[in-house]
């Protein structure tokens, strides 16, 4: 009966070592990692608008470079949120960037062309990406 419990309690704490490691690992960013597709912020933006089905097997889940300019920057304390915008068609690209990131409006000004690199999360009136990285 001793052993028993010895064997459980030792299964318990690997397992409990094993959840604690993976919930406290830190995720992966694509500043590392290259590119899987590279356009422009208006293809991307008309790709989703014209056909999101379609859209979605090509950019859906991928790091996506992004070539455009700043229409907006939003620093909301936790997130920076900046919008690469197309004026014409009245939708934009928006760029998730990670808490940390040595993004501000000193370095950003609106009208600026920019290359961003993240990970397409959808389509939801804009394109998102999240854990964005300014390329050049």
């Amino acid at each position: 009966m001793r052993k028993k419990l010895i064997i459980f309690l030792a299964g318990a704490i690997l397992c409990f070592g094993f959840a604690w490691y993976w919930y406290n690992k830190p995720r992966e960013g694509v500043a590392l990692q290259s590119a899987d597709v590279s356009v422009t912020a208006l293809q991307l933006y008309e790709a989703f608008n014209n056909n999101e089905s379609e859209a979605d097997k090509t950019y859906l889940n991928k790091i996506v470079e992004i070539k455009g300019n700043v229409d907006d920057f939003i620093n909301s304390g936790e997130d920076i949120i900046l919008t690469l915008g197309l004026q014409p068609t009245g939708g934009g690209i928006s760029c998730r960037f990670s808490p940390g990131k040595e993004v501000t409006e000193k370095n950003i000004t609106k009208g600026q062309e920019i290359i961003v690199k993240g990970r397409c999360t959808g389509f939801n009136v804009d394109v998102n990406l999240t854990d964005c990285v300014i390329v050049k």
